[in-house]
């Protein structure tokens, strides 16, 4: 009788700490998500999220230079010295390169700006709920939350012949920049591009002695394009990657749109995992890139991000 009592008073004290155990920020976070399919829940993915609160960029999880994409777009290349984590938050700065230089650091005049590219360690991020509180910086280069993986050989049919193709998948998250350069008045496409939802899914081909293609699609059931401005204060992008066939994107934990990649390949084209990516770069179609001067207020010509938290639903048992 007083084992069996003892060994109630045991349970008791195991579910009542059980239950005093706090949630953490993550796990809090998933009363915000959409509502997950019937017999399925929520639970936080380690691996992929981050709330930022240490000292330094934890490279068990971060590449503070990104291994899959090393050189930047013209006139910006990434810097690993660019990126720290600081009162709460993953920074990446832009700066001026002074002497200019070529690709992988060599001496050149290919870049003359720097911005950063960190990259998740794991490059098995799956279908799945994958989110930031993001500030962009008051720039005219990016501030970007995306995931993608490495190209593979794949075998197509096509009139009854066999094709060889390299294919990857990207899928853009966000892509924002905190000010507007350039305005073009034949085609102001841009003319709100820090105050909208702009994400994308893009199918890579590429067959052989042919150039690589990005296939992209239509925006689909559409709430809303519209946000707060980018740069003005922290705001969540996110997305849930349903399956190979289904992407849904939301601002501030507001449905926005849906994605369906294209099938002109394969009926599943977004089926493998992925790496995630988060990027400051200047884009070609933005020619007025930030001088010197405006560069010269680390504050304002930083990409903040207050956290990266990623999901996966399990079975509830």
């Amino acid at each position: 009788m007083k084992k069996l009592f003892l060994l109630i008073i045991n349970f008791s004290l195991f579910v009542s700490a059980a239950q005093a155990r706090k949630l953490t920020p993550a796990e809090e976070h998933i009363a915000n998500l959409p509502t997950p399919p019937a017999g399925y829940k929520w639970v936080v993915n380690d691996q992929y999220s981050d709330e930022f609160n240490g000292r330094k960029l934890d490279n068990s999880k971060w590449h503070a230079k990104s291994p899959y994409w090393t050189n930047g777009r013209p006139p910006a290349t990434f810097k690993a010295e660019n990126v720290s984590v600081k009162s709460g938050c993953l920074r990446i700065k832009n700066t001026i390169l002074s002497p200019t230089e070529g690709k992988d650091g060599k001496p050149g005049n290919i870049y003359h700006l720097a911005g950063g590219a960190v990259a998740s360690v794991g490059q098995t991020a799956h279908y799945g709920y994958y989110e930031t509180r993001m500030k962009a910086s008051m720039t005219t280069m990016s501030s970007t939350f995306w995931m993608s993986n490495k190209s593979v050989k794949e075998e197509f049919e096509r009139d009854g012949k066999k094709i060889t193709a390299w294919t990857s998948q990207e899928l853009d998250i966000i892509e924002t920049m905190g000010v507007i350069g350039t305005v073009r008045p034949d085609n102001p496409w841009n003319k709100n591009w820090n105050k909208q939802m702009n994400s994308n899914t893009h199918y890579w081909y590429n067959e052989k002695g042919q150039p690589r293609k990005s296939y992209t699609v239509k925006k689909t059931d559409v709430a809303s394009l519209d946000t707060a401005p980018s740069g003005e204060d922290f705001h969540t992008y996110g997305c849930w990657w349903v399956d190979a066939n289904t992407v849904k994107f939301y601002f501030d934990g507001k449905y926005m749109f849906t994605l369906k990649p294209t099938t002109q390949f394969t009926d599943k084209p977004f089926s493998r995992p992925m790496f995630i990516h988060m990027v400051t770069e200047t884009y070609d179609w933005e020619p007025k890139w930030p001088t010197a001067d405006i560069l010269k207020n680390e504050k304002e010509s930083t990409t903040y991000y207050d956290w990266v938290r990623s999901y996966k639903l399990v079975p509830v048992k």
